[in-house]
């Protein structure tokens, strides 16, 4: 329609038409780029708000994790540090030797560090996202991974070297008869029979035991950390919540 009129005033040598014509095609396209520009804006600082909501959301879950691992992990290390007190002193009684078992079961497992970290991954590895962040934010969010990344690397050692080391391999070591046991771990019900571990000796031949000494000395040794490591990981839970809802 446009192109047709200008043809015709220009047969007609009517320039200033000519230019108005122009001026509207410009204007038209200019005002066309705007509003895309003015969209793609908008649905990136919309995206962006439902990240840092996922991100919350995140937050959130892993501090409910924390707040229900952490007294568990406590427990068992005062069990087994209970009885490696024990086995050490070589003291032969049904309490003590009720000690060491309880110790037993404990050091046949070991805790892990398993938090949800999507949304932060989102956060920090997408262009787009990245793009919508201030230097707070980024600072914030870069910060938080880094210690994620640094906790889980020592926390996955902690959690499978003492099991490098099989207890039950151990000849003064007998398995026991089967028990119903009911435990959950990170949500996931590992409830059902198992064998237990036991003393096949007397505490005072136990405690000469150096595989024995060795296996209780190693999951206290890397499990001992798991305290550390929580509490890192709540600094950075929480400095992030903190962050996001100054927002």
């Amino acid at each position: 329609m446009i192109l047709r009129r200008v043809i015709r005033h220009v047969r007609n040598q009517e320039w200033t038409a000519i230019l108005i014509d122009f001026l509207i095609v410009v204007v038209g396209v200019y005002l066309g780029i705007e509003l895309g520009n003015w969209n793609d804006e908008r649905d990136a600082k919309s995206e962006y708000q439902g990240a840092l909501q996922r991100l919350a959301v995140e937050i959130d879950t892993n501090l409910a994790t924390l707040d229900s691992v952490e007294p568990a992990v406590l427990q068992s290390l005062r069990r087994v540090r209970n009885a490696f007190e024990v086995l050490q002193s070589c003291t032969e009684s049904e309490s003590n030797r009720q000690a060491v078992n309880t110790g037993l079961a404990e050091i046949r497992g070991t805790y892990g560090l398993h938090l949800r970290r999507t949304a932060l991954q989102e956060l920090t590895n997408s262009p787009r996202l990245l793009a919508q962040q201030t230097a707070s934010d980024r600072k914030r969010f870069t910060d938080m991974l880094f210690y994620f990344d640094l906790m889980q690397l020592d926390a996955n050692f902690s959690e499978y070297h003492p099991l490098e080391g099989r207890i039950q391999d151990n000849p003064i070591i007998r398995i026991g008869p089967s028990e119903e046991i009911v435990q959950e771990y990170f949500g996931v019900d590992y409830s059902g029979a198992i064998r237990p571990l036991l003393l096949a000796v007397p505490i005072d031949e136990a405690c000469q035991n150096n595989q024995l000494i060795k296996s209780f000395f190693t999951w206290e040794n890397w499990q001992d950390n798991f305290p550390i490591y929580i509490r890192q990981i709540r600094n950075e839970l929480v400095a992030t919540k903190a962050h996001l809802a100054e927002r």
